[in-house]
């Protein structure tokens, strides 16, 4: 039986064991903690991005109604003008709403 440093191979084997297992361990926690955080920054960038196409999209609505709102006051304006042409094509030339 060989002995080193007061220990016997089988005891070389098992504290040889013992640490790889531990290492294995730790490496493996640490490969589980970058997979982690990358996809915790995954995850943040895609709530970042869902964020900023909330803002957008409230954006475009709230143009979208100001654009809508000056289309129908230009209705309003046609309307009015249209009504005064009529008025005046009557007074000039006589003619009915009608024609």
């Amino acid at each position: 039986m060989h002995v080193l440093a007061g220990l016997t191979i089988e005891d070389w084997a098992s504290i040889v064991a013992i640490l790889g297992g531990v290492f294995g361990v730790v490496g493996l926690i640490i490969k589980m903690t970058s997979i982690m955080n990358r996809l915790e920054n995954s995850i943040n960038t895609l709530n970042s991005t869902l964020h900023n196409l909330v803002n957008d999209n409230r954006d475009i609505k709230l143009r979208l109604n100001r654009v809508e709102d000056r289309f129908e006051e230009h209705i309003g304006e046609a309307k009015v003008r249209n009504q005064k042409i009529k008025a005046l094509e009557h007074e000039v030339f006589g003619r009915s709403e009608n024609e």
